[in-house]
């Protein structure tokens, strides 16, 4: 038994030596890696709008209430919802044949007046009245000029005007309504330009300022974008939201834009006409990491990067990671990694 034991193990002994000495005698079959090959796209400098997103919504540049200024029934409306106003523009009328009447009347009164004052003056001349006298039949004169004025102002006021260019919001009454001073009759809203009301948070209070430019896009009109410029910045933060108030005008002369629309808007802070951008297929991103490639000697370099700005045209600009006249890789970056032989297609345009 312990002769057998070891013979197996003098012949376990003999193998290995044999496989050792195999192996020393063959030679090694480890390679380099092959090239990947890739395209490749140099750095760009790029002109660069640096922006601050806000949201809003679109608001009257002036509104009003309508109302009437003297009472009686309405014989006229004269506009209705959504039609275009002008100012001075008459858009109802309060029934007034009662009012001419009473004009009729005060201005036969004033005649009098006029004439009695007219008989009075040489007679306080001659000393056959009194001043006082006199006096009484002056005051009747001016009080008959007033009753008449009083009254012509009522007559003209019988027309409903507008007070602005704009458009009708709503008409609240029909002809026929009994009104009396304060009834409202119609909601105007002056709608070229309109503001743009929001909010931006405090980090971006800083580079707000008015008249810079902003772009705006609404639902109604997917696509489109209405640019208008900054007019007023709020002096003060609002401490629930933390942010601040600001108002922009924007054109509207076509009046395809409507008070009351919410909009998404983009204010112009700044521009940069030398910022750095790469293609966006140079780019990979992985657990909230963005990197690329870099091309040097043959050899692919993995850089991490910040980015900026979108440019919309494919390309994006980068503020850290890389530098100017770099060139990264813009095909097979799956089969990167940092350190390996790359071989650049000779026959791909530049940035493909």
């Amino acid at each position: 038994m312990k002769r057998g034991l070891a013979g197996l193990v003098a012949t376990l002994g003999l193998a290995a030596a044999a496989c050792g000495e195999r192996s020393r005698a063959e030679p090694s079959t480890v390679s380099k890696p092959e090239p990947v090959t890739v395209t490749v796209a140099n750095t760009a400098v790029r002109p660069v709008e640096r922006t601050v997103s806000v949201v809003g919504t679109l608001a009257p540049t002036a509104q009003a209430e309508l109302a009437s200024e003297i009472e009686g029934p309405l014989v006229a409306i004269e506009a209705d919802l959504g039609d275009r106003v002008r100012r001075d523009q008459v858009l109802a009328r309060v029934r007034e044949d009662e009012i001419q009447a009473k004009l009729r009347e005060a201005e036969a009164s004033l005649e009098k007046a006029v004439a009695d004052e007219g008989r009075g003056r040489p007679l306080r001349g001659n000393g056959v009245i009194s001043a006082q006298e006199y006096e009484q039949v002056r005051t009747l004169l001016e009080v008959a000029r007033a009753r008449r004025d009083q009254l012509r102002i009522q007559f003209e006021r019988a027309a409903i005007r507008s007070p602005l260019d704009g458009s009708v919001a709503a008409r609240l009454l029909d002809a026929g309504s009994y009104v009396k001073p304060g009834t409202v009759v119609f909601r105007l809203v002056q709608d070229d330009p309109l503001k743009f009301r929001g909010d931006v948070p405090e980090r971006d209070v800083p580079v707000l300022a008015a008249g810079q430019d902003v772009r705006i896009t609404v639902d109604a009109f997917p696509g489109e974008t209405f640019t208008g410029h900054v007019s007023r910045v709020g002096a003060a933060s609002d401490p629930a939201v933390r942010s601040l108030a600001f108002e922009a005008l924007v054109p509207n002369e076509d009046h395809r834009l409507r008070p009351g629309f919410f909009g998404h808007g983009e204010v112009v802070v700044r521009r940069d006409d030398r910022a750095l951008a790469v293609p966006r297929s140079a780019l990979s991103t992985f657990a909230g990491v963005t990197k690329l490639f870099v091309i040097e000697d043959g050899v692919a370099r993995e850089r991490q990067v910040v980015l900026g700005v979108d440019l919309g045209d494919g390309w994006v600009e980068v503020t850290e990671g890389v530098g100017r006249g770099s060139q990264v890789a813009t095909s097979g970056l799956s089969k990167l990694a940092d350190g390996t032989p790359v071989v650049v297609r000779a026959d791909a345009p530049p940035g493909a």
